[in-house]
């Protein structure tokens, strides 16, 4: 009893705990890296998104600010009417969030008037972009840096404003503020975690301010095509929920079909247990008959050869009708009870035979004029299909004849309304196919799985012992024998023969 349950307790380990183990640890990493891919892309996705809004962003100021310029252009007296241009700024900047400050220079770099008060001595000649716009008479943009005033960082964009003669008479000059976009890359994405940096690796802008944030964290990156800038991001947390769920589902679902599979195996190995145990009774029960069988045969032959004597002497001596009649039933009934025990002894221990090669072909030849005689009896028709190549098999010619007639003997018996017997000999692969079929009554299925066990017999004075005789001897000659029948249509019964190499 713990034998077994220690077998179940292995069995149980083996198919059920230890792959739902190996897969849920092989689930969770292969979901957890592709969780964790999905995030990295949406990640790149935002990224994206991002960069071409600051590329529109500053594309869009910049085209505000020469459409500006251009307005500028058409005053005549632009330099001497400050309070007029101050206004127009002052409007603009009101108008437009992203302005940290509005300006008008003059093409000295002395800032002329704008929305801040500007110190009457403060220039921006010296300054990179204002260099630039000067030498390409286009409008520049500066690299982001750091006011201090504000404590934020901020890029200023320098536009010419020419006169009709095409001469720069100024340059409006606006400043923008870089928290502007990371306000809106905070309301578009609150959770994303974005860093903006300049030519020089300095952070200019970020969403998320972090103490001791590694830079190695913010891996998903990309650069601005018209600015010298890149962006970088951390990829999105992991939604461990999610994971979660998931692995919750995975695991219900990896116990139902393991303990599916561990029952299935549990039904076939209790099938075969109960297929070999069965095996098993059948064979004690040959074993079991073959022992009685053995130590009755001579005490009930000795008594019967007596009995058979003394009817003998009876029946000369009377030798009226009726006498002889009850007399020959007598004997019928002796030589009955002589077959079942040498059947009895067949079925329990076969006598000894001396096994030789022996080609199949003549020994059904043999016993075709036997066959033929007893088909004829019962009004069947006879015939047989044999391979011409010999067909040797290493075996007991006694116990083939046995076989052989004992099939046919049962086939006839099943055709008492006439039909046709067939016996049929071929080669398949290694083996000796021997076929003996009918067109009688069949057998009904519910009965074909028993038609081997011992003392089972459809027939009124059958002895349920002549298969399992038949079915131990070709055993005893490494063989097969199978049987097919249907009911009204008659029996096919195949015997499978190793053939004998020389």
């Amino acid at each position: 009893m713990k034998q077994n349950r220690f077998k179940n307790l292995i069995l149980y380990i083996v198919i059920v705990v230890i792959p739902s183990i190996i897969g849920i640890f092989y689930f969770t990493h292969a979901k957890y890296n592709e969780l964790v891919h999905d995030n990295i892309m949406e990640t790149k996705k935002m990224v994206e998104l991002h960069k071409n809004h600051i590329e529109q962003f500053i594309g869009e100021t910049v085209t505000s600010l020469e459409m500006l310029s251009l307005v500028l252009s058409s005053e005549n007296e632009l330099l001497s009417n400050n309070q007029y241009i101050k206004d127009i700024l002052v409007k603009t900047y009101y108008k437009d969030p992203r302005f940290f400050g509005l300006y008008l220079a003059n093409p000295s770099g002395k800032i002329i008037t704008g929305t801040r008060d500007a110190p009457e001595a403060e220039t921006i000649v010296y300054r990179d972009y204002f260099q630039t716009a000067v030498q390409t008479r286009k409008t520049s943009i500066s690299e982001a840096y750091y006011h201090e005033k504000n404590d934020q960082y901020i890029v200023t964009i320098a536009s010419p404003v020419f006169n009709r003669e095409n001469e720069i008479q100024a340059f409006l000059v606006a400043d923008l503020r870089l928290d502007y976009i990371e306000n809106i890359i905070k309301l578009v994405n609150p959770d994303l975690s974005l860093k903006i940096y300049d030519m020089n690796h300095a952070v200019i802008a970020e969403t998320k301010q972090q103490e001791n944030s590694d830079d190695k964290e913010f891996s998903v990156t990309s650069y601005l095509n018209n600015i010298s800038w890149m962006i970088a991001a951390k990829p999105l947390p992991l939604d461990y929920q999610k994971l979660l769920s998931l692995l919750i589902v995975y695991i219900l679902l990896t116990l139902v079909i393991t303990h599916i599979i561990f029952l299935l195996i549990k039904y076939i190995l209790l099938k075969r247990k109960t297929t070999y145990e069965r095996m098993q009774n059948e064979t004690q029960k040959l074993e079991l008959v073959g022992t009685l069988a053995a130590s009755t045969a001579h005490e009930i032959r000795n008594p019967l050869t007596g009995i058979k004597g003394f009817i003998q002497l009876l029946s000369e001596k009377y030798k009226d009708e009726e006498a002889q009649l009850y007399f020959s039933i007598i004997k019928k009934e002796i030589n009955r009870i002589n077959q079942i025990v040498s059947e009895l002894l067949m079925l329990g221990k076969p006598s000894k035979q001396k096994f030789e090669r022996h080609d199949l072909r003549k020994i059904i030849e043999e016993l075709s004029p036997i066959i033929d005689s007893q088909a004829h009896l019962h009004n069947v028709v006879y015939q047989t299909f044999i391979e011409p190549a010999p067909l040797t098999v290493f075996c007991s010619k006694d116990h083939i004849k046995q076989v052989i007639l004992n099939l046919t003997k049962n086939a006839l018996e099943a055709m008492p309304l006439g039909g046709v017997l067939t016996i049929s000999l071929n080669k398949e692969d290694d083996v000796c196919k021997l076929e003996i079929s009918d067109t009688g009554q069949g057998i009904p299925e519910e009965a074909l799985s028993k038609i081997f066990t011992p003392f089972f017999t459809m027939k009124d004075t059958g002895t349920g012992l002549g298969l399992v005789v038949c079915q131990r001897i070709v055993h005893m000659h490494k063989g097969k024998i199978d049987v097919k029948s249907k009911v009204d249509e008659g029996t096919v019964v195949s015997i499978y023969l190793p053939i004998s190499k020389d």
